[in-house]
Formats: structure tokens, sequence, C-alpha cells
């Protein structure tokens, strides 16, 4: 299993690195391969400076040129090299816990996933956050030993189903009360505390994965919306997670659809969630007689023609790209990521949804905006929990 104090690694030489060594190694951290040219570019140092930097690294095990991943072609024809940093230099965990699985992601420092886990919980999420909680932890050492790494650990970030305050704590405390009643960090860092750990809302965390390893690759401004038993969302904007003055930020399964409509756990009434979030579907399907157990099963029988399935996820994406249509309003997205369970429905969903969006939004913002399904499919809140760590060590 990785070692928290290896012999060598970023913390092990972190003090023996330059301001210019740092900057060159932070940007590798946090945004993945790049070319001699990107690095000055990000990092506002000289090539021959960025150059030296890139020398000693290599020289010392900790980046090497990326194989098969050169950079665009030159006007001469050539493609640059791209530069990543080495499994030496460290390794992320990231684990995704949702109301009825686990997703976990091992990553080296050099954005080379390692390790993919997934296992449904062993209890209801919503109700025995504890036994989820331990049966992560469980899940976490399971995929070190199968890392087979002597390399440090960077940290560990368990993105949660529920809002997350700046401190760690669970906010809207009505919304699922048992997560409430806990405190997840202490309770994690009981059982992990031989390494530095994070929490998040599992949301936000989707967004951060997608702007670092998936759509992001050439935006600055990126939205997520997570569609599945619930509806989260996060936003990264100027290549930065927003989160709110009090943790909850782009809470978009809670914009209110019918103030006088369904009343939500949340407190308020006519929330989107209780309309178009997954229980409120299979709500509707069990009403229509439908035996469905899950949000996979309705998006596999709407795929395969069933009429009543097409029918529920068709007024389910006309509710969403209404509330899609009010955030591009407020916030005017360049490009809005689909997640989650029920964003595998395709253009059954992304058809009316964008309608939807169109009749909402004010012309200019919603021509403006692009709509696409994930790039890191039900990998991104996990990925974004690896890229949570790497942001945390660049900023320590």
């Amino acid at each position: 299993m990785p070692s928290a104090t290896p012999d060598g690694g970023l913390p092990a030489e972190l003090h023996r690195f330059a301001k210019s060594d740092r900057l060159v190694t932070y940007r590798l951290l946090r945004r993945g391969p790049a070319s001699q040219a990107e690095l000055v570019a990000a990092t506002g140092l000289s090539r021959p400076t960025v150059l030296a930097a890139l020398t000693k690294l290599t020289n010392r095990g900790l980046v090497e040129v990326a194989p098969g991943q050169d950079g665009p072609a030159h006007a001469t024809g050539r493609r640059p090299h791209l530069y990543r940093l080495t499994a030496r230099a460290g390794l992320a965990v990231g684990v995704e816990i949702g109301r009825r699985h686990l997703n976990l992601v091992v990553m080296d420092a050099g954005h080379q996933r390692i390790v993919n886990l997934e296992k449904r919980v062993v209890a209801d999420a919503d109700h025995d956050p504890l036994t989820v909680l331990k049966q992560a932890v469980a899940l976490v050492h399971l995929a070190l030993e199968e890392a087979n790494s002597n390399s440090a650990i960077l940290g560990i970030a368990f993105g949660l189903p529920v809002p997350m305050t700046r401190e760690g704590l669970v906010g809207g405390g009505t919304l699922l009360p048992e997560w409430a009643e806990i405190d997840p960090h202490g309770e994690l860092t009981s059982l992990l505390s031989e390494w530095p750990l994070y929490v998040a809302n599992e949301a936000d965390l989707g967004a951060l994965g997608e702007y670092t390893f998936g759509w992001g690759e050439a935006k600055r401004d990126l939205t997520y919306v997570k569609l599945g038993t619930g509806i989260g969302g996060g936003i990264v904007l100027g290549g930065r997670l927003q989160r709110g003055s009090g943790g909850p930020a782009a809470e978009i399964g809670h914009v209110t659809l019918d103030f006088q409509g369904r009343r939500c756990p949340c407190g308020n009434r006519g929330c989107l969630e209780r309309y178009a979030g997954g229980r409120a579907l299979l709500d509707s399907a069990r009403k229509d007689g439908l035996e469905i157990e899950d949000i996979p099963s309705l998006v596999a029988r709407a795929r395969s023609g069933d009429v009543a399935c097409r029918r529920i996820l068709h007024e389910a994406a006309t509710m969403i790209g209404t509330a899609i249509g009010t955030l591009a309003n407020l916030t005017g997205p360049e490009l809005v990521v689909l997640g989650g369970s029920l964003s595998a429905a395709g253009d059954i969903l992304t058809a009316p949804l964008r309608i939807a969006l169109d009749e909402t939004a004010l012309a200019p913002a919603a021509a403006a905006v692009s709509i696409e399904l994930a790039r890191l499919d039900r990998w991104a809140s996990a990925c974004g929990a690896v890229a949570f760590v790497f942001e945390h060590f660049t900023s320590r």
C-alpha cells in the first residue's frame, strides 16, 4: 500500500524546489500534460526557465515526456512534446458516494488512471450514512492495494450526495436529516487519518471533473448538471470551481418551477427535483402501471421504444430545460454538461431539453450555450474528487 511519507515524490521533495520549479509542477498537476509553450503561457516564466525546471524535474524522476501525446503541429509541421508528471510524483484517490452506488478512481499526478472501482452501496445512503462511509473507506483500502504503488498519496477526496458547507459540514439538513446529524469529514478522518482528506458535494466535483479531464480542455467556463436520483449542479468559472459564500451553489434541483407546487424536503415548494428527479420519475412510472426499479431501467425501456417511458423522459427534459434556461439568463454559461444516470437517455433527453431552454432563456443567452453529455460518463464526480485533491495540494 502507498506510504504517507515515501522516499521521494512531491511531498518529500517540495522543500528543495525553487519557485519556478513549483510553478511548472503545479500547472502540470492541476491541468495535466502540457508543452513548453503552454507552460510558458500558464506560468509567466521565460522559455529557458521552464526548460530548466523541466530538466531538473525530469532528472529527479518526477516529469517525463508523455508518450504518444504530442501537441498540435506548429507552422513548420513539427509537433511539440507534451510533458507530464510521473507516478513517482504521487497519487490521488477520488470517491463518489452516490445514493445507490460508490465510484472510485485512483489517478497518478500525470493524470493517468490506475484504478477504477464501482460498488453498489450496502445500505440506504439516505438513512444510514455511517455504514456507507465505512463501505467507502473499505473500497479505498482495496483500491490502494490494487494500485500496488510506493508513491505518495497526495490526498483522498469524497463527493457526497448532500449540500456541503465550506467547513466540510452538511448544509440543508432538512433534505437528508441523517446526514445532517454527522460530521462526514470527521468520521472519514478517524478511519483514514494517515492522509490528507477532503469532502465536497458530488455535483460540484462532477463540474470540476469534466473541466479538468473532460470538456474543459479548451474552456474556461463550464456548468455541470447531474441528473440521477436527485438533481444537482456545479459551475466552473475562469478555471475555478465556484462555491457559494456558505458552501452550496448551483443547486439547480431546487430551482422553483411552481411556488404552490409539491412540497420539497428542502422546505420549499415546486422544486425541479420534485418533478424531474429520479424518485419523481419512478413514481410517475408506477402510476402508469410500470414495474421499473431504477433510472437506468427507465432509460433502457425508453431507448427501446416504450412510449410511456419516452413520455416520462420528455416531460422531465422539458422541466429541466426550463430550469437551465433560467440558469442561462442568470449566469450566461458557454457550455452545459449533462451527467448522471438520466443522461444516458441521449437525444431522448437533450432534444426536448434544448427546446425548453430556447423558449425560456433570452435569445442571446440561449444562442451562446451548447449542451453536451458528460465525456467522463459516470466517472465525472470521482475524477473531479481527484482534481479537488490536486487543487488543494497546490494551494497548501
